[in-house]
């Protein structure tokens, strides 16, 4: 009995023993995979990536850099990534394995995905705290409270996988030690005794900062650096017209065109200055003023509104990411567009694709990539001053973007300032926070919308006004609205968010679905039979027929030769039906670019591309809609486009531009051009409509096989209502 109890004892004991060995193993492996999860560090973080760095999906994404610090390679299965220490499992890391000294950089696109029990988040640019952890075992891992940041910056740590953590350059899924540390902008800005405007006599200008701190100021538009001046004493403003050319003597503003003019440009001062606190590592913001002495014997800026511009010269002209000059896009079309010595105006590459030396500029490129920072000031049309702004510029336009000088796309964003609203309203009632600077020396586009402001279409208003670029004279320019949702809420009281909007038959806003609604309509009106009235009803309820009609009327009547649909075309709609007169989904047509119009001798409406536009041809088959369209016809060419109504609007518009168009050509094209070419410019203008309407009239009569003829007929209006329109029974 005591040998088979000790027997059973010893196989209880083995038995025991196996149990803890197994227990201890599990212990240990459980020891081992959290001690080598501990290896793995947070180790960079971005919350405001504005154009860093691109996640798969070509998106610009708040990111989290991890890094192995350990000699092992790690799996990160069971570890999360948050920013709420209460709720650590947001975002998993299941199949990530780090190799030793390896980065990996998490996007923060703040996307759900059910699936994977992913509840994505972004970080917030004002501040958090960000936790790596490995909540099975209860333990955080990692954490950091990351600060304030600026855009396009970073908080990492100096040396990879240990040490402190500073504001810096970025560096995703790279060694942060080759980053550039950066003061953090916590300083009050310094104070300037004179503020931006307009003077008659020079002054001395001061500049005063906190104790302590060092002021450094730049005259020539760039940022203030620790390598600017340091102010030392009061800074001399006066008129500086005199001063030597620098920007308008550049040779690089145009791959064609290397005029310079031979005058002193207009030129105001501009003063940039930032405060430093050496020991602390911390700055102010950089301030920028301009001050215009001496203009009040400069009758030619009279009555027009003065935009300031002031950016770091390296964002217009540096070689590789100015976006004015022609810079690298030039060098790379040397390189193969040279013919027996000289630079060809085309070539064709070995892929068959033809590129144009007018094209071989920086300023051709586009996206937000090319956007840069600076500085805008207004000053009313009694050159009030009105505001300075930090916002985005980026280089706008088609055929201009070939030219010396170039429209602007201008852009609040809280990134740049407290406000992306400009504090102005432009146009009354209509606040935005994007408009363009269109160039304006040909003033076709924008007056010949103006007059078309009160038809069934989308126009974008005009204020006239002078550009100085870094305190250099830059020519006559308007202010633009641009067509993005913040115009349709101004003007069709739409909801933020509810609207489409195609150009170009590309979807502008909304994407996928935008392009899926487009392309139902185009199909419908395309592939169905619209001389049926019923049909043609259908219809009906998916475009605004009126809008694309006047449209298309007041294109062909001014002879546009550059639209079509996939051509200079916009058009927009409310996504789902609103309580409002313009929230019924229908489809309304957007009016802009009339550059290429007013030709003196029509190409015909039959032969216009927009009139035989497939959707138009089908709406042709239409009876009610042709006679519509006839009756808009005469109707926009009696009154919008009557030649007593241009040619009496057309001579204010000389009064307003004139002179400054004179300016304008003598500064960037021809000094020898004078008023005699101004009046014969104009005298083109006038003479296209003053010879249009019988021309039209008998396009429309051809086209539509019209028989009756045209009568005068005098309208006697003694009531405070009504109107009147031209209009053939015999459609």
């Amino acid at each position: 009995m005591k040998i088979r109890m000790r027997n059973r004892f010893k196989v209880k004991m083995y038995g025991l023993l196996v149990m803890l060995t197994v227990l201890f193993l599990c212990v240990i492996g459980r020891t081992v995979s959290s001690s080598a999860s501990e290896h793995v560090v947070l180790n960079e973080i971005c919350s405001n990536n504005f154009t860093l760095v691109q996640d798969m999906n070509g998106a610009y994404t708040d990111y989290i850099e991890l890094y192995n610090a350990g000699s092992e390679e790690i799996s990160l299965a069971g570890c999360y990534l948050s920013d709420d220490a209460d709720n650590l499992w947001k975002y998993p890391l299941e199949s990530i394995k780090l190799a030793p000294g390896e980065f990996y950089v998490v996007w923060m696109d703040g996307m759900e995905d059910a699936e994977s029990g992913r509840s994505g988040f972004g970080i917030s640019r004002h501040g958090e705290e960000i936790f790596l952890s490995h909540p099975d075992t209860g333990k955080i891992i990692d954490s950091v409270k990351v600060p304030a940041l600026v855009y396009n910056t970073s908080y990492g740590r100096i040396q990879d996988g240990d040490g402190e953590w500073e504001k810096m350059t970025a560096t995703a899924g790279h060694s942060n030690e080759g980053a550039e540390i950066l003061p953090s902008i916590e300083l009050e800005n310094p104070v300037f005794s004179v503020e931006s405007g307009f003077y008659d006599s020079s002054f001395s200008l001061e500049i005063s900062a906190g104790e302590g701190e060092v002021i450094y100021y730049t005259l020539d538009g760039s940022n203030p650096t620790k390598d600017s001046p340091v102010y030392q004493s009061p800074i001399l403003i006066d008129d500086a017209s005199l001063r030597e050319n620098i920007y308008s003597a550049r040779t690089d503003l145009a791959p064609t065109r290397d005029y310079t003019p031979p005058f002193f440009v207009d030129k105001a001062t501009t003063v940039r200055a930032v405060s430093y606190n050496e020991l602390e590592n911390t700055m102010s913001e950089i301030v920028s003023e301009v001050y215009f002495v001496g203009y009040e014997k400069k009758e030619i800026y009279d009555g027009l509104a003065v935009v300031s511009i002031v950016t770091d010269p390296e964002n217009l002209f540096d070689y590789n990411r100015g976006i004015y000059g022609n810079g690298a896009a030039m060098d790379e079309y040397k390189k193969y567009g040279m013919q027996d010595g000289e630079l060809a105006d085309s070539y064709v590459d070995a892929d068959g694709n033809t590129h144009y030396r007018y094209m071989a500029s920086n300023a051709f490129h586009d996206g937000k990539e090319w956007e840069r920072e600076a500085a805008v000031s207004y000053f009313d049309e009694t050159h009030n001053y009105c505001f300075t702004q930090n916002i985005g510029i980026r280089i706008a336009g088609q055929s201009t973007r070939s030219s010396p000088k170039k429209s602007f796309n201008l852009y609040g964003r809280t990134i740049y300032d407290e406000n992306a609203l400009f504090p102005v309203d432009f146009f009354p009632g209509n606040a935005y926070s994007t408009v363009k600077l269109r160039v304006a020396e040909d003033i076709k586009d924008a007056f010949l919308v103006s007059l078309a402001r009160d038809r069934a279409v989308s126009i974008q208003e005009a204020e006239p006004s002078v550009v100085f670029l870094n305190g250099e004279y830059w020519g006559i320019y308007d202010i633009r609205e641009r067509y993005k949702e913040e115009y349709l809420q101004n003007h069709y009281g739409v909801s933020a968010g509810n609207v489409w909007i195609m150009d170009a038959d590309a979807a502008a806003v909304g994407g996928a679905e935008a392009q899926e609604a487009y392309q139902y309509m185009y199909a419908l009106i395309t592939e169905c039979d619209l001389s049926y009235d019923d049909v043609y009803e259908m219809v009906c309820e998916t475009i605004d027929v009126q809008s694309l009609i006047d449209y298309c009327c007041i294109n062909l009547y001014l002879d546009n030769q550059d639209v079509s649909f996939s051509t200079n075309t916009a058009l927009w709609r409310t996504i789902e039906p609103e309580d409002s007169p313009y929230g019924d989904c229908k489809w309304r047509w957007m009016l802009f670019d009339l550059d290429d119009t007013l030709h003196e001798e029509s190409a015909g409406m039959g032969e216009n591309a927009l009139f035989l536009e497939p959707v138009v041809q089908s709406l042709m088959a239409n009876e009610q809609f042709r006679e519509q369209f006839c009756m808009t016809y005469m109707d926009i060419a009696n009154t919008v486009y009557a030649y007593d109504t241009v040619h009496e609007e057309l001579m204010q518009w000389k009064e307003v531009y004139g002179e400054q168009i004179i300016l304008d050509r003598r500064r960037f094209a021809d000094m020898e051009y004078t008023e005699e070419d101004l009046d014969n410019y104009m005298m083109e203008i006038d003479t296209f409509f003053k010879k249009r309407f019988p021309t039209a009239m008998a396009e429309l009569k051809e086209q539509f096989g019209l028989e009756k003829e045209l009568a005068d007929v005098t309208v006697a209006v003694n009531s405070g209502g009504g109107y009147f329109t031209n209009q053939y029974t015999d459609v």
